[in-house]
C-alpha cells in the first residue's frame, strides 16, 4: 500500500499507478529468483529487506521507491538513490586491497561545509541513503555529526569502517545524531588472517569490538567481506555467517577483489569456480527458511553479472576525498566535480556513457 501510495502521488492516474507498480513487483521477483525473502530485519520502528534498501517506514523508503519507479522515465532520469562518499584520506590500516591506496594520509580538501553542499546537492538528485567511507571515516568523527545534524530529512546514512577506534560512547553518539548503520571490514574469519590482510595486528579483535559497541547502541550493523581465492571454501563461508550472526549482524556484504589501488597489477580476479561458491552462499542464505536467524547476503558482482552495472549513475555513484565523481569506487577515473553547477547534466551524461573501466568492474572480467 505503501509503494502504491507512492506511486500515485507521482502518476496520479491510478493505471499507471498499478502498472508501474507491477513494472517494479517483476523487477524485484527477477532479482529474487521469484522467492520470498528468509526474513525482514527489524530496527527500532522500521523493518530492512536488505543492505541498499532503507528502512520502511521512512521517507528514505519512500524516496527509494521513488527513484525505482522513474528510473526508466526518460524526464526523470538524473534520479539515483546511494551516494558512496569517501570523506577523508587518512587511515592508519595498511590494508591488502584498498582501492584508495594511492591517495591515503595526503592533505584533506574538502571542508565539512563542503561535505554537507555534497549531500544537499545529491538529496536534490534523489538519494535515499548515503554510504560514508575513505580512508578511515572516523578520523572525522566530529564532521560525521556535522552531517547527520544538518543534512535535509530523508537520507539513511551509513558508516564504512574498519573499527579500529569506535568506542561505546561513539557508537551510542552516532546512533544519536541519526546514523542508521555501521558496515565493518571483516575479511576473514580467522583471526591472524584477517590481521595480516589489513596490516594491524589486532584489526579482528578490534573490528569485533565494535560490532559489540554498535550493537548495544542499537545501530544496524553489516560485515563486509573481501572475497579472495585464498579465502573462498563453503567451510570458511559458514564459519564466517555463524560469527555474524553470533555478534548480532544483520547483513554481509560480499566484494570481488579488483586490479586497482593496492591490488594495481596483480592477478586477484576471481574465477567462474570461487563465483559459484560465493552465489550459492548468498541463495543459501538468503532464502533457505533453515537460515533465517542469519544475516542477509548482498553479493554485489552476482547482481551484476544477471542484471548489469547498478553504478556510473544508475542506482549509484562514488565521490572520492576530492569531491570528485566516479562511476563506482573501483573504476579509477575522476569524471566531474560533485561541486560543478552543471551536476544533473553530468550526472545525465554519466548515465548515458555507462562505465567505460571494462577491466576493472566488467561482468564480463572472467
Amino acid at each position: 500500500m505503501n509503494i502504491l501510495l507512492t506511486a500515485f502521488r507521482i502518476f496520479k492516474n491510478p493505471i499507471t499507478t498499478v502498472r508501474k507498480v507491477k513494472g517494479l513487483k517483476k523487477i524485484r521477483d527477477q532479482y529474487r529468483n521469484r522467492r520470498p525473502l528468509a526474513r525482514y530485519i527489524q530496527s527500532g520502528k522500521r523493518y530492512f529487506i536488505n543492505y541498499n534498501t532503507p528502512g520502511w517506514p521512512s521517507t528514505a523508503f519512500n524516496r527509494y521507491v521513488q527513484h525505482q519507479l522513474t528510473r526508466f522515465e526518460k524526464e526523470k532520469t538524473t534520479t539515483i538513490h546511494t551516494l558512496v562518499f569517501a570523506i577523508t584520506k587518512k587511515c592508519g590500516f595498511q590494508c591488502e586491497h584498498c582501492c584508495e591506496w594511492l591517495n591515503l594520509n595526503k592533505s584533506e580538501k574538502l571542508s565539512r561545509e563542503d561535505l554537507l553542499q555534497i549531500v544537499h546537492r545529491f538529496h536534490g538528485l534523489g538519494i535515499a541513503q548515503v554510504q560514508l567511507s575513505g580512508g578511515e571515516p572516523l578520523n572525522r568523527l566530529s564532521d560525521i555529526y556535522y552531517l547527520l545534524d544538518n543534512s535535509p530529512k530523508g537520507i539513511d546514512f551509513w558508516l564504512y569502517t574498519t573499527g579500529y577506534s569506535l568506542t561505546p560512547n561513539k557508537a551510542y553518539l552516532l546512533k544519536k545524531h541519526g546514523l542508521t548503520g555501521i558496515t565493518i571490514s571483516l575479511d576473514h574469519c580467522n583471526e591472524e588472517k584477517h590481521n595480516q590482510f589489513r596490516g594491524v595486528n589486532d584489526a579482528y579483535k578490534r573490528a569485533l569490538q565494535s560490532a559489540e559497541h554498535a550493537n548495544k547502541a542499537g545501530l544496524l550493523i553489516c560485515f563486509s567481506l573481501c572475497a579472495t581465492r585464498e579465502f573462498i571454501s563453503t567451510e570458511n563461508l559458514m564459519e564466517y555467517a555463524n560469527l555474524a550472526q553470533r555478534y548480532g549482524v544483520s547483513f554481509i556484504q560480499i566484494l570481488e577483489p579488483k586490479a586497482v589501488g593496492h591490488y594495481q597489477g596483480k592477478d586477484v580476479l576471481l574465477q567462474p569456480t570461487h563465483q559459484q561458491k560465493l552465489e550459492e552462499f548468498t541463495e543459501l542464505l538468503n532464502y533457505n527458511p533453515a537460515y533465517t536467524i542469519y544475516p542477509t547476503v548482498v553479493y554485489h558482482d552476482y547482481n551484476k553479472r544477471r542484471f548489469g552495472c547498478s553504478g556510473s549513475g544508475v542506482d549509484y555513484v562514488y565521490a572520492d576525498t576530492d569531491g570528485d565523481v566516479h562511476n563506482c569506487p573501483f573504476c579509477q577515473k575522476k569524471l566531474f566535480s560533485a561541486l560543478d553547477n552543471d551536476l544533473p547534466e553530468l550526472l545525465q551524461q554519466m548515465k548515458t556513457n555507462g562505465c567505460s573501466t571494462i577491466s576493472f568492474c566488467s561482468s564480463k572480467q572472467n
